[in-house]
């Protein structure tokens, strides 16, 4: 059976911090709300844009403009204010050696997303790259994990998904998917709690061991 591994972007892949949070601070100014500390806004790292804005206190009614303006900083360089996670290339390399297929699964628009992977040569490793819309209206992660599942045709007993959040972790049990979650992004290890979990590791080297085994063994059914 062919074995799927759907990797979150933010936190997983690279560290975004440096420019998400410049892009937050940016957007909250421009609706008018004042300084947050920076361990909020580094919290928020994740979850859809929509949400976040919400939780830190963007009215609804100002919602559209904090998201525009968020993008305008964004795209017009914080995107790339982002390094990539040490390790990572060696171990995507292995798993596409060892017959994987991999995507990326993000509540990030695919758009943006697809960019990042390019600009930092990780796209090659890719066979699709799942992401939220720019309209809002697919973002939260059990709507992304489900759309790479049919775009890719991946059984969900066969797909494990790796992450550094809640988000990722419950989204994938929403769908059936394992999960595998990471310790370098921005999540705390008490997130962590879900019947599907096959693992919680602290290195990319321990990632792909974890991944050896599971290749391994019987799909959970």
């Amino acid at each position: 059976m062919t074995r799927y591994c759907l990797f979150d972007l933010d936190g997983t892949l690279t560290d975004p911090e440096t420019g998400i949070v410049a892009s937050l601070r940016h957007a909250l100014s421009a609706v008018g709300i004042a300084e947050v500390e920076h361990e909020r806004l580094r919290a928020l790292i994740g979850p859809p844009l929509q949400d976040a804005f919400l939780l830190l206190g963007v009215p609804p009614e100002r919602l559209d403009d904090a998201v525009h303006a968020y993008r305008e900083r964004y795209t017009g360089g914080g995107m790339y204010e982002n390094e990539v996670i040490a390790g990572i290339p060696a171990v995507l390399e292995a798993l596409v050696a060892g017959g994987w297929t991999l995507a990326v699964a993000t509540s990030k628009p695919a758009v943006f997303a697809e960019k990042i992977l390019v600009h930092f040569g990780l796209d090659g490793f890719f066979a699709y790259v799942a992401g939220a819309t720019l309209d809002g209206s697919r973002r939260h992660k059990a709507d992304v994990v489900r759309h790479a599942l049919d775009v890719l045709g991946a059984p969900p007993e066969a797909a494990v998904m790796i992450g550094d959040r809640r988000e990722d972790v419950a989204g994938a049990a929403a769908c059936g998917v394992r999960s595998i979650a990471v310790t370098w992004g921005f999540g705390e290890t008490a997130e962590f709690a879900d019947p599907g979990l096959l693992a919680v590791v602290d290195t990319p080297e321990r990632l792909l061991e974890v991944l050896s085994c599971t290749a391994g063994a019987p799909p959970a059914g």
